[in-house]
């Protein structure tokens, strides 16, 4: 026994580590708040100010970019976006670590049998390269590499920008507010939270989820609000060749999907999605666009680079209005997407993903 807690000795040196952990992780997260609002605030204050100075000077020193990449207050910005990201997931107090170390209960936890129709796996589905060649935002081995990596990844957006509550709420409540689907599929759903969003936004519709992951739809199966699964249905599946049958569905969503496909697999995407619509079908898309303003557009390419998203520019030089309009799509629409009350401040408050809402909708004779 322990002499301290009464514990068995390694349930005891469990719970510490435990502790540890969670000390740890909290210390990441305060220090990206503090990174992401008093430094941001600080850089594009300072930014500002030197860019004055510039230009009184007859700004001869090869440009604006140039200029950030070489401040200081960017220099120290830029450390602590990639060295804090990096801290989150790896390390021996890293989420991968902690997730690891309940790996029999949480297997346990995704062999619990479900609903009949919840959950389709496809075993020898073959992820794309593009999908297995990186470790996207920093994650070690992806999201495919383990069955347990979708735990790591719920945990790691619980603590971040995209685990606001009402991000995936608010965007299926202005989709729907729009046009009020019977039938809806959710490309690239992760755990299922955008799923959940949508079922509850659509009271009479059908959701189903697909993913790339078997881990993911695993947890969003198990995971799924009781009262919404009768609706509900995730399934393994390459959002490329889904192979769902042709127009069966009035509305095809994602949610940060776009961003982290190369520019040939968004086209093929469209297509897919222009297949999947019956016609007059709509597809609403959440994800990133280039800012307008010089230091945020620094800053997005920078977190490209920073985060592991080796597709990120390549998408942003995508125009996505011509794309879907080239695809025989009509009303597209491109509009800005706020995750909180206050995010769409100006001047910003804090930094923010470039978050926009791509709608389009699918023509007759398409």
């Amino acid at each position: 026994m322990n002499a301290v807690s009464g514990m068995p000795a390694a349930q005891a040196g469990r719970a510490l580590a435990e502790r540890e952990r969670e000390s740890y992780q909290r210390f990441v997260t305060a220090a990206r708040r503090y990174w992401a609002h008093d430094m941001f605030t600080a850089l594009r204050r300072q930014v500002a100010e030197d860019v004055r100075m510039a230009g009184r000077a007859g700004d001869s020193d090869g440009g604006f970019e140039a200029r950030v990449q070489a401040h200081p207050t960017h220099q120290v910005f830029a450390w602590f976006e990639r060295h804090l990201q990096r801290m989150r997931y790896s390390g021996p107090h890293g989420l991968v670590a902690g997730v690891q170390a309940r790996r029999d209960s949480l297997l346990q936890a995704l062999e619990k049998p479900l609903p009949e129709g919840l959950l389709r796996l496809e075993p020898d589905l073959q992820a794309p390269t593009y999908y297995t060649d990186w470790d996207i935002h920093q994650h070690p081995g992806g999201l495919g590499s383990d069955v347990l990596a979708a735990f790591v990844y719920r945990e790691a957006v619980g603590a971040g920008v995209v685990g606001k509550p009402a991000l995936h709420e608010r965007f299926a409540s202005q989709v729907v507010g729009r046009r009020m689907p019977s039938r809806v599929l959710d490309l690239g759903c992760g755990f299922g939270r955008s799923s959940y969003a949508f079922a509850a936004a659509a009271p009479q519709a059908s959701v189903q989820g697909i993913d790339l992951a078997a881990g993911c739809v695993m947890l969003a199966a198990h995971d799924a609000p009781e009262p919404l699964q009768p609706r509900l249905g995730f399934a393994q599946a390459d959002a490329l060749a889904s192979r769902l049958p042709t127009g069966s569905f009035d509305l095809v969503t994602s949610t940060m999907l776009l961003h982290e496909m190369p520019e040939d697999a968004v086209h093929a995407l469209i297509a897919e999605t222009g297949r999947l619509l019956a016609p007059g079908g709509m597809v609403a898309h959440l994800d990133f666009l280039p800012p307008a303003d010089p230091l945020l557009q620094v800053l997005h390419a920078g977190h490209a680079r920073r985060n592991n998203e080796p597709y990120l520019l390549d998408h942003s030089r995508i125009d996505l209005a011509a794309a879907y309009q080239a695809a025989g799509f009509r009303t597209v629409e491109v509009m800005d997407f706020a995750e909180d009350d206050s995010a769409l401040a100006d001047p910003p408050h804090a930094w923010r993903l470039p978050w926009k809402i791509i709608l389009a909708v699918k023509g007759d004779g398409l």
